[in-house]
C-alpha cells in the first residue's frame, strides 16, 4: 500500500529524495516548480470566507470527489503541500482526514507521528508548529493528552461507591 503524507512548502528541501511533493494550494508557490493537484485545493472564493463558511464549502468540494480516484492518481510517498506550518489551520489536514475516512488509510504530516497531528477541527494559530502532547500509558502506548483527560473524566463519572446506593430496611 502506498504512503501519502502532508507538509508545507518550507519543508521541501528537507524531504528525502524518494518523496514526491505535490502542491495542493490555490496559489502557486514561487519556490516550488513541481506538480500541483488543484482538485484538492480550495478556491479563491473560499479563501475569503470565515472559517465556518470555508469548512462547509471545502467539505462540500471534497464530497464531490472520488477519494479512491485521487489516491490512485497519487504516486507512492506523495507529500501534499500547502503554506501553513503543521497543526495550523490548513486544508491539507482536512484532505488528510478525508482520505483517511474514505479509504481507511493513514495520512500523516511528514516527520511527525499521526498522533502528534491535531485533528483538523483543532488546528489553529495557537497550535501552529506545535506537536500534540502525548502521554505514555502504562502499557507503553502513547495517547493524546485530550483523549487521556476524557478517559479519566469518564472513569470518574462511572466510579461507584458504597454511598451511591440507598439501602432499604433489612428483612
Amino acid at each position: 500500500m502506498k504512503k501519502i503524507y502532508t507538509s508545507y512548502y518550507a519543508n521541501i528541501k528537507k524531504l528525502p529524495a524518494d518523496m514526491v511533493p505535490i502542491g495542493i494550494s490555490v496559489g502557486k508557490n514561487k519556490f516550488f516548480q513541481g506538480q500541483y493537484d488543484l482538485r484538492l485545493a480550495p478556491t479563491w472564493a473560499m479563501m475569503k470566507m470565515d472559517r465556518e463558511g470555508y469548512d462547509k464549502a471545502f467539505a462540500e468540494k471534497l464530497s464531490k470527489l472520488d477519494a479512491k480516484e485521487i489516491y490512485d492518481s497519487l504516486p507512492n510517498n506523495a507529500v501534499l503541500l500547502c503554506y501553513e506550518k503543521f497543526n495550523d489551520w490548513c486544508h491539507r489536514r482536512a484532505v488528510a482526514e478525508w482520505l483517511e475516512a474514505e479509504l481507511g488509510i493513514e495520512v500523516t504530516e511528514w516527520g511527525l507521528e499521526r498522533e502528534e497531528c491535531f485533528p483538523y477541527a483543532e488546528c489553529c494559530e495557537k497550535n501552529k508548529g506545535v506537536k500534540r502532547e502525548l502521554v505514555k500509558e502504562a502499557e507503553g502506548e502513547y495517547m493524546p493528552e485530550a483523549v487521556r483527560k476524557r478517559l479519566e473524566s469518564y472513569k470518574k463519572e462511572r466510579e461507584v461507591t458504597l454511598f451511591d446506593f440507598e439501602f432499604g430496611e433489612e428483612m
